[in-house]
This record gives C-alpha cells, sequence and structure tokens, in this order.
C-alpha cells in the first residue's frame, strides 16, 4: 500500500491508554497528508478515559462526504467506529502487558491533577491495591478486552469467557496490526510490511520520567492484578502469538528490524531537539502559568 493511496483502506488506530499509544499516533499521522487526518477527542465535559462511545457518536455526525475524506482516524475510543466509515477501513492498536498497565493507571491516576481521580487517590491516599478494590476505574478490569469489544455496560468485576471470545474474533476479523507495547521497534516494522509508511522513526512521546518498578508492589497486589485482569491476560498472550506469526511471515523481517533500529539511532539526536525539547519547554511554560 501507498501513502494515503486512493485505494489504501482508511487506518483506524485505537489508542488505549498507557500503552505506547502517544508516540505511535505522532509517528502514523507523518504518513499521510494533514488534509487526511483526523484526531477524535472526548468533549471537555466528558469524563476523563478511553472507555467511551463519544468519540464515535461525535464521528457519526459528521456529513458522509467528511466522513469519507480521512485515512487515518486517531482516538481513545472503543471498537465500532469503522460502521460509519464509508470506505474500506481497518483497525490497528496496541497492548500492553495488563500488570504493567495497570501499575501505569495508578501512577497517572496518583500523579495526574486532570485525572478525573486524581483527588479520591489523593484525599484517600490510596494504594495500589486500595484503588484496584475501588471499582472506580474500568481501566483496572480487563479495559483492553472491553475496548476491542466495544463494551460500555458491564460492571466492573463482570466480564466473561463470551467477551473474551468476542475480543479474539474481533482481533482476527478488523486489525491488520496489533502491535505489542513491549515491542515496539517490532511494531513499527510490522507496520512497515503491511501498510508501506516510511516515516517511521522516534522518540518516544509522553513517558513518565519516575515509573513505578513491579519489584516494589507486594506479590499479593500482583496476583490482584492478574485476578481482575486474567482475560486481558489471556487476550494480551492471544494477541502476541498472532503477532509472532505475523511477522514469522516476513523472511526478511530481522534484518529489516536491525536495519530500522540502526535509523533510528541515527535519528534520534535530531527528533530530541526537534520534538522532545521543544515539547518540554511548552509543559514548563504552561505549568508556570497555570
Amino acid at each position: 500500500m501507498g501513502r494515503a493511496s486512493a485505494t489504501a483502506p482508511t487506518v483506524i488506530f485505537m489508542h488505549l491508554g498507557k500503552t505506547g499509544g502517544a508516540t505511535l499516533r505522532r509517528i502514523v499521522r507523518r504518513n499521510f497528508p494533514k488534509s487526511k487526518v483526523l484526531a477524535l477527542r472526548n468533549p471537555a465535559s466528558a469524563p476523563h478515559g478511553f472507555l467511551s462511545t463519544l468519540p464515535i457518536e461525535h464521528f457519526a455526525e459528521f456529513s458522509e462526504e467528511e466522513r469519507e475524506r480521512f485515512r487515518f482516524i486517531v482516538s481513545h475510543m472503543m471498537f465500532g467506529l469503522h460502521e460509519f466509515v464509508p470506505r474500506a477501513s481497518t483497525y490497528i492498536t496496541l497492548l500492553r502487558n495488563p500488570v504493567s498497565r495497570a501499575i501505569s493507571g495508578y501512577k497517572n491516576a496518583l500523579d495526574s491533577p486532570g485525572h478525573r481521580f486524581h483527588e479520591v487517590v489523593v484525599s484517600r491516599r490510596m494504594d495500589l491495591e486500595d484503588y484496584l478494590k475501588s471499582d472506580l476505574a474500568l481501566e483496572m478490569d480487563n479495559s483492553q478486552m472491553r475496548a476491542i469489544v466495544g463494551d460500555v455496560v458491564t460492571p466492573y468485576g463482570g466480564c466473561t469467557t463470551d467477551m473474551l471470545e468476542r475480543a479474539k474474533r474481533s482481533i482476527d476479523e478488523h486489525f491488520t496490526v496489533v502491535g505489542i507495547s513491549e515491542r515496539f521497534d517490532e511494531t513499527l516494522v510490522a507496520l512497515r510490511h503491511v501498510f508501506g509508511w516510511s516515516k517511521l522513526y522516534y522518540v518516544q512521546a509522553n513517558v513518565s520520567p519516575h515509573k513505578i518498578p513491579r519489584s516494589s508492589i507486594p506479590p499479593r497486589t500482583i496476583a490482584l492484578i492478574e485476578e481482575q485482569n486474567r482475560f486481558d491476560i489471556e487476550l494480551y498472550g492471544y494477541a502476541t502469538q498472532k503477532f509472532d506469526r505475523q511477522i514469522g511471515e516476513v523472511p526478511t523481517f530481522d534484518r529489516d528490524l536491525a536495519h530500522f533500529r540502526r535509523g533510528n539511532s541515527l535519528y534520534r539526536p535530531w527528533g530530541t531537539l526537534s520534538y522532545t525539547i521543544p515539547v518540554r519547554v511548552r509543559s514548563r511554560i504552561t505549568r508556570s502559568t497555570a
């Protein structure tokens, strides 16, 4: 497939929180003309987080001509937007190890004043185990699976094996690439092989400077995360095996990956100057004027 060619399908990037999606969306959009890219956002008054159908509802209100125009659509969203794209379309996404993602999700709530649960977490002095048991955030309960089946109604703790099987079918039938966050470079090379995208060098975006190490989490808390996210863990394993098969079908993949990493190491000094430093400066200015 060429760069946003007339015959290429519209690519829908379902950005799941805390998976490395901020970096991936910035990379992929460079491969499309700006006029063909749509970043859907929740209204400012909407609840924070991706477990929402609001971006899809907003897109559905566009005229058919507008909906047909875009070749790359990205949002924190649930599955289902393809039903409103009046041309061929396909999904891509990233999945992350559910334990690591849960730890990162808690840290985000703890450290980010804009997070909808920040005040609750801080005022109640919640640790990770408290947060998991609080039923506050669906993101802590098999949320990757929930997003891929488009489920916004199942209550906390109510996920089922049937939902897992539906998620697997959704991946098989609608997703061209389900990348793995922990294998980010491999995911980019897979996208290049599938879509023909060439502008893939990067520096990481939106990365927390102070992660909570997994080794610092009590074993009982890890076990609780694993139990609460057992369907996400199985889905992550299923997607990983599918990804392994996909890249295994490319005889030159290992060579291409090594070539990409050499090129990206040369790009990073420029990427830091052109992206990372300006972002940090803007962030400091925003904090100082807030």
